[in-house]
């Protein structure tokens, strides 16, 4: 049995997408990151910890989680606190290039995969009133960076893997449960 560590809906379109049959069972605890370890392995352990703490449950399944991050100038941008830090955010975001990296843990027995996967996004100019209407649509409030990459027409062009910047690399999961000995 495969469970996903997510509750996000993004993640469980990508994992159905790629035909898998799983359950979902989120972690609950809260998201710490330890940033003396940089971005990518404070990513990992954060993706980890998810998978260790639905592991306890689900001991003999395969536990597939990740957690997604976007840094503009090595800093975190996480999910907006209110309509002003979304539209604060976006600004900063507007006509410049920044990373959305996921960090990926999948445990299985005694096996631990963890892979670090960074996209480059470079977003358009935006005019004040495309960031004041999508903030009012209120689908930034949930994501970090404060938007999603598939109901928004504010990417000029991307690096690297896009499902990445939907949440979950799919290629990346792909390569790993191949890995993974059943």
């Amino acid at each position: 049995m495969i469970v996903l560590a997510s509750k996000s809906p993004r993640r469980k379109e990508i994992l159905k997408d790629l035909g898998y049959d799983f359950i979902v069972c989120p972690a609950k605890k809260d998201e710490v990151f330890d940033l003396s370890l940089g971005l990518d392995e404070a990513l990992k352990k954060v993706a980890e910890s998810k998978a260790k703490e639905v592991r306890e449950f689900f001991s003999d399944s395969i536990i597939i989680s990740a957690d997604t991050i976007v840094c503009l100038d090595q800093k975190i941008l996480g999910k907006p606190k209110s309509k002003e830090d979304a539209i604060k955010t976006l600004n900063a975001l507007s006509n410049r290039r920044h990373q959305v990296k996921t960090g990926v843990c999948v445990i299985y027995k005694n096996q631990t995969f963890l892979h670090v996967e960074t996209t480059d996004v470079y977003f358009k100019k935006l005019t004040e009133q495309d960031i004041i209407s999508y903030v009012n649509s209120g689908k930034c409030m949930d994501k970090a960076g404060s938007y999603g990459i598939q109901e928004c027409d504010f990417v000029d062009h991307i690096e690297g893997d896009y499902t990445n910047v939907v949440g979950l690399p799919k290629y990346v999961v792909e390569s790993i449960m191949k890995d993974v000995a059943l």
